[in-house]
């Protein structure tokens, strides 16, 4: 098994503490390793959201412990946090994030200055990032010039450009048609073959099939996790 890159323990998130209080998280338990491809699945309200902010290190629990490469990161300050993100995690929204004065490529090198990284340097990793994802021939275009599909892969192109080893994405499918959605589901199987964990937020049964694991989340409580390769290949033989 690969080393443990996510260690959750005991994890609560409380909104307003006292009569009626919300318990978002409500003493979740959960490891992720290195290479993993995990989806967690929930309807809305289930806690996914709150779980994707504290792994993506957007939140701080409120009670228990997480620890991201072994540094435990429960009760750091906001740049802290802010540079554990930068190092760590490429972020794949639903809504794509794009700015839409900016070109495809001024998209995606704009986090790379915010990272300190040199124009020359950023320049070939925006190129390298976006090649990757077939956009190679879009690199001039804003996004209203662009398909919500082809959007989302200047979104993957952003969030992998400085290859970071966790792929975190929330809903990455939710504004797509069929055709977009398995294009994106590739973009994302090939990133966890080449050695990135990829950790997928969504409501959907069928997207979270194609994960290898899938972590079910219901009023702030995991109620499930399950591997999913055999069972899969058991059903194909079934069939």
């Amino acid at each position: 098994m690969d080393n443990a890159l996510i260690e959750i323990s005991d994890m609560r998130k409380i909104y307003n503490p006292g009569e009626n209080e919300v318990r978002a998280l409500d003493g979740v338990n959960l490891t992720i390793c290195e290479k993993e491809f995990v989806a967690i699945i929930g309807h809305s309200g289930s806690g996914k959201s709150t779980l994707m902010n504290m792994l993506g290190c957007l939140d701080v629990p409120t009670s228990g412990t997480y620890r991201l490469h072994g540094l435990d990161v429960s009760d750091m300050e906001d740049d802290e946090l802010s540079e554990v993100r930068n190092r760590e995690i490429g972020f794949i929204f639903q809504g794509f994030n794009l700015i839409q004065n900016l070109t495809a490529v001024e998209n995606v090198t704009l986090p790379l200055i915010y990272r300190g990284v040199g124009r020359k340097e950023r320049e070939e990793l925006a190129l390298k990032a976006l090649e990757k994802v077939g956009l190679a021939h879009r690199l001039d275009h804003k996004p209203a010039q662009m398909s919500g599909g082809q959007q989302q892969r200047v979104a993957i192109a952003r969030a992998i450009a400085q290859a970071p080893p966790i792929i975190l994405a929330d809903e990455p499918t939710g504004n797509l048609d069929s055709n977009s959605t398995n294009e994106i589901m590739q973009i994302l199987r090939e990133l966890h073959s080449e050695g990135r964990t990829v950790i997928l937020i969504t409501h959907d049964n069928e997207i979270a099939e194609k994960a290898d694991r899938v972590i079910q989340i219901s009023d702030g409580k995991i109620v499930s996790d399950t591997k999913q390769d055999s069972d899969l290949e058991r059903k194909q033989e079934n069939e």
